[in-house]
């Protein structure tokens, strides 16, 4: 569980609400889906990182060709399966 060390707490805003409500727009998601969608590009667009995963079981929703474009974009990578991701991050880190 060392991983929870680094886990951080995005917050929901006036910001993320709002590119929420586009995103739900242009997506078609469920405002919860378009919510976290929105948090985490938010998020991805303040850090920069160099290379990062979202994982989400919903794949019916976030695994959409545009979706992972848009996270691509920010250099990260979706994952709807935990062991998938597991195998990516143990292939970059060794």
């Amino acid at each position: 569980m060392e991983f929870l060390a680094t886990a951080e707490i995005i917050p929901v805003d006036a910001a993320v609400l709002q590119s929420a409500a586009d995103i739900e727009a242009s997506f078609r998601l469920s405002g919860q889906d378009a919510i976290v969608l929105a948090s985490v590009l938010r998020h991805l667009e303040a850090e920069i990182p160099a290379e990062t995963c979202f994982l989400n079981r919903n794949s019916k929703d976030f695994d959409d060709p545009d979706i992972r474009d848009r996270l691509e974009a920010l250099h990260c990578k979706f994952f709807p399966n935990f062991n998938q991701a597991l195998g990516y991050i143990s292939s970059r880190i060794r």
